[in-house]
């Protein structure tokens, strides 16, 4: 293992390149992205401490690029053939990689049903609430975005202006406080889960 520290907007692996190296979170944030053809860039996961990404489907290519988010972020890099085999030798290494997989699965599943909702209101709603669930914290916890809310636009695939205007809407609603920048707090959860669900009528201005 070798202990990377990176810059934010640093890239850790390009899509199309070898995949060398299996990668873990130790400080910090990233984020796996994906530049479409008409130029916009799609963000499909952010990564934070003990995720694990950068392993995949059998052939040696990467599909999508990875690149740091916040400052402060450290990567732990493993040489991808010694990983695996030790994986194939060590039942305990391997199920850990297995219960990493099927985390970055739920994760992109969990994008999935957030992208399913058709309001802007009810997709930074759900983002908001996966977010703190992720972070492990109680209601009224403040937690920290480590991303951008140009970040934030391309996880959700829409214009950042949306988002920035949904999020005005739950601070003055008081269902959010933000204590700084990129830090808040969630003071009503059940007026966000209504959100995420379209059924609560006080925030018809979306």
């Amino acid at each position: 293992m070798t202990l990377v520290r990176c810059e934010v907007d640093e890239v850790i692996y390009h899509n199309q390149e070898q995949a060398q190296y299996w990668y873990r979170v130790v400080t910090g944030a990233a984020r796996k992205c994906s530049l479409m053809m008409d130029g916009r860039r799609q963000i499909v996961d952010f990564l934070l401490p003990d995720d694990v990404f950068g392993f995949g489907a059998d052939d040696d290519l990467h599909h999508f690029s990875t690149e740091v988010v916040s400052t402060g972020t450290t990567i732990a890099r493993y040489p991808r053939h010694a990983a695996e085999q030790l994986a194939e030798s060590d039942p305990q290494v391997s199920r850990w990689i297995r219960q990493q997989a099927f985390r970055s699965i739920s994760r992109l599943q969990a994008r999935t049903l957030i992208l399913g909702h058709t309001s802007a209101l009810a997709r930074v709603s759900a983002f908001l609430l996966e977010w703190m669930d992720r972070c492990n914290q109680p209601n009224g916890t403040t937690i920290c975005l480590p991303m951008s809310r140009y970040d934030i636009a391309d996880y959700l695939v829409m214009a950042v202006e949306t988002v920035s205007r949904v999020l005005t809407l739950l601070r003055t609603q008081h269902i959010i406080v933000f204590r700084s920048t990129r830090r808040l707090s969630i003071r009503d959860r059940r007026a966000l889960e209504l959100a995420m669900v379209g059924t609560e009528d006080l925030l018809i201005a979306n």
